[in-house]
């Protein structure tokens, strides 16, 4: 039986440590002493309560504050952290870690990579797998600790590891419980690429500055898009897609990787933004202009689809821009702070097979 760890007690660590204990999973939790999320609650408590798509208290094994407990006997390890603490806790994890554990980084814009150079750096002669996942399994708040609100279940998402036999290898250990379908992709540098949260967030949050700066509160989605914002959206688009071409992929659209998302059929990013019945049930409008839609997209997506069009002879007029402006906004080089995919890098991460 597999045994799990999840790294992180956020909204999303939440959401899926109540929802894999609720399908028979022993599950451990694991949160940081100081970004604690719901530890306390949950630990009082003893597990976690799903309502939503989802409905059910899942009783967690171990909540603790102590990596080596919570990885003790598990086999699978799920980060569920802002990306910008995925390579810090994996450097954390590794003494913790077993022959072939299998390291699976929720939303892992390109983290793999990262992960997979610090692994090389210490010289480790266990077998790690890492693989990156492109998103999180759900749409979801923790309205309250230990209260896991699942707006939706996403329906299928893309996995990508050292190469595409490994991820293979991974996808079959965990689709009989993972909450997604997943899509086997080439490589890191593939699924980093797929996933267009540095098209969703980052703009959509300086086109609408003054609201967010002036504290008001508006639906994020279908009050914050206008059609000549939209168009903007495409060009960025456009960009991610000859980007990939440029590396012979055949990238989806924004609204088509919305639509495997979600199960969704829209045609256009401003009909999405509008329309999605998933992303306008709750306003998911940011608290500040440095809120994570800017401080992680922009640096851990947008940065490094930048770098790699840089890498290729392609300058991604439009993500430079997101870029610039963002980074004056919050007195913050992006550039400098993000991820900037290095020749070596494309050439060692991209030719998987």
């Amino acid at each position: 039986m597999n045994k799990v760890a999840i790294i992180g007690c956020g909204n999303g660590g939440q959401a899926l440590a109540g929802h894999l204990s609720l399908l028979g999973l022993n599950v451990n939790l694991y949160a940081h002493p100081n970004h604690l999320g719901g530890f306390q609650e949950i630990k009082k408590r003893g597990g976690v309560e799903c309502f939503g798509a989802i409905h059910g208290f899942g009783k967690i094994n171990i909540v603790s504050n102590d990596l080596a407990a919570v990885l003790n006997q598990t086999n699978i390890v799920f980060i569920c952290l802002p990306v910008i603490a995925h390579e810090s806790i994996f450097i954390n994890m590794l003494p913790f870690l077993n022959e072939n554990h299998i390291v699976i980084n929720l939303s892992g814009q390109f983290s793999g990579i990262y992960q997979k150079e610090i692994l090389n750096r210490s010289g480790w002669e266990k077998n790690i797998i890492i693989a990156d996942v492109t998103s999180f399994p759900y749409a979801c708040r923790s309205e309250s600790p230990s209260n896991a609100n699942i707006v939706s279940i996403k329906t299928k998402m893309g996995i990508a590891s050292f190469n595409k036999s490994i991820a293979f290898e991974i996808n079959n250990i965990i689709k009989s419980f993972f909450p997604s379908k997943l899509e086997v992709m080439s490589s890191f540098i593939e699924a980093g690429l797929y996933d267009p949260c540095g098209i969703t967030h980052p703009a959509n949050v300086v086109f609408n500055a003054g609201r967010i700066g002036n504290q008001q509160e508006f639906y994020f989605y279908k009050e914050g898009i206008t059609k000549e914002t939209a168009q903007f959206l495409e060009v960025l688009d456009n960009e991610r897609i000859l980007i990939g071409q440029k590396l012979g992929l055949n990238l989806p659209r924004f609204y088509e990787v919305m639509n495997n998302y979600y199960d969704l059929s829209f045609t256009s990013i401003y009909d999405f933004y509008k329309l999605s019945p998933i992303h306008n049930k709750k306003t998911f409008c940011p608290d500040s202009i440095s809120h994570r839609y800017v401080s992680e997209d922009v640096p851990y997506s947008l940065v490094p689809w930048y770098s790699i069009g840089e890498r290729l002879g392609y300058k991604a007029t439009s993500m430079k821009n997101i870029i610039e402006i963002t980074s004056t906004m919050n007195k913050t080089n992006y550039y400098e702070k993000g991820r900037i995919v290095t020749d070596l890098q494309l050439k060692e991460f991209h030719s998987c097979g």
